[in-house]
């Protein structure tokens, strides 16, 4: 039988052992350390007892809570330290990382949900990512400011991808906005609040019903159709969707809304790669690079994001070494400004399909040939591992 994780929780000012009773797990793979009301308290019995994991509740933004998570990660680095928020955060997520803690997610969770949160928290302090080379590429497009052009680029890529003889899937998590729908021509006649609201076990039969055919062969995850149908859709089902599309399809392609909400920072925590996209005009630059800055803080590999910027040759001032001194890398792909994408976005027909030889269109297919090269490593460093082990037996 493996060990319990011994894990601490400590309980901010105005949460009770009560109030997130239902949230702590209680079976064998978890044993609790204590449940202590009050910083202070807390850091004492973290001092004097021997803690896998630290789990801290707030109500919301809280000093005490940062000072608490500075103090554990100078005691011992490597100990995960996961933040339960009840409130809302109000900046708080970006602090917390900062100081930090691995993980955060909003209360009420369910057992389970804290249960898998604080396994995978471990698991990536002391084993690192998995390398999915068995499993699809997840691979989330970010943006801190909307109308950057993320949902251009992952409408884009996934065709890009499609065309090159992969099977890809793109999910529009922008649950209150989401454009993907749009972008492609598509009726939202099935989204993803259909599917979590269906009930029952998801599995590979059950999804496939709720992904919508697009012209180019791309399988699409819709948004809900109404921003009220967003709250139905929850961190635990976007990591199960996940799970079971990965196991189908090649590429796992997702459009997220702007910010960094539970339900991308669950997406970037199991992502494969990332796709940041900026835009070349000076609030665009500063958003962009503080959301670079927060991949770093929450430990996201530098090589496993990639850098599009958006509208690359505009005339608006900005020089590409001005861009490479504000970000302090510079963008792995350049999309041009193109009259023809706003047009090819209202027709609902993906640049990289309606105008194959545009600059545009390269710069997309580009951007999907990078990510087909990673994967040939991968698979031939995965198949190089197997016979190694398989020669190596006596």
């Amino acid at each position: 039988m493996a060990t319990p994780i011994r894990t601490l929780v400590a309980l901010d000012a105005g949460l009770t052992q009560d109030s997130v009773a239902a949230s702590l797990p209680n079976d064998a793979d978890i044993e609790l350390v204590g449940v202590i009301e009050g910083i202070d308290d807390s850091w004492r019995t973290l001092e004097d007892s021997a803690v896998d994991v630290l789990v801290i509740g707030c109500l919301g933004y809280s000093d005490r809570v940062l000072f608490l998570i500075e103090s554990s990660v100078r005691q011992d680095p490597s100990r995960p330290i996961l933040v339960l928020s009840q409130g809302s955060p109000n900046g708080f997520v970006r602090r917390v990382f900062e100081v930090g803690a691995d993980d955060i997610l909003m209360l009420p969770q369910t057992r389970d949900q804290v249960k898998f949160a604080i396994q995978k928290a471990l698991a990536r302090k002391h084993g690192g990512r998995r390398s999915g080379a068995d499993l699809g590429r997840l691979i989330v497009v970010l943006g801190p400011k909307g109308g950057t052009g993320k949902t251009l680029t992952a409408s884009n890529l996934a065709v890009a991808l499609q065309e090159f003889n992969q099977r890809v899937v793109l999910v529009d998590l922008d649950l209150q906005f989401g454009d993907i729908g749009l972008c492609m021509g598509l009726s939202p006649e099935k989204t993803i609040h259909d599917l979590v609201v269906a009930g029952g076990t998801l599995d590979h039969g059950k999804l496939e019903d709720f992904l919508t055919d697009h012209e180019s062969g791309v399988r699409v995850l819709l948004a809900p159709s109404r921003p009220d149908y967003a709250s139905a859709v929850t961190v635990e089902a976007v990591r199960e969707i996940y799970g079971v599309l990965q196991q189908r399809y090649d590429f796992v392609i997702v459009d997220t809304p702007p910010g960094f909400t539970p339900e991308v920072i669950a997406s970037i925590d199991l992502s494969n790669d990332l796709v940041m996209v900026g835009m070349l005009d000076s609030l665009s630059l500063k958003n962009t690079k503080l959301g670079l800055e927060t991949l770093d803080l929450m430990g996201y590999e530098h090589e496993k994001v990639q850098l599009v910027l958006n509208r690359a040759h505009s005339r608006v001032g900005i020089s590409s070494s001005d861009v490479v001194a504000v970000l302090g890398r510079e963008p792995e792909v350049m999309v041009p400004s193109d009259r023809d994408i706003p047009r090819t976005v209202n027709e609902g027909v993906p640049i990289v399909r309606a105008l194959p030889q545009s600059e545009a269109s390269q710069a997309f297919r580009g951007l999907a040939s990078s990510y087909l090269v990673q994967q040939e490593s991968v698979e031939e460093e995965a198949a190089a591992g197997k016979g190694r082990r398989r020669f190596g037996r006596r």
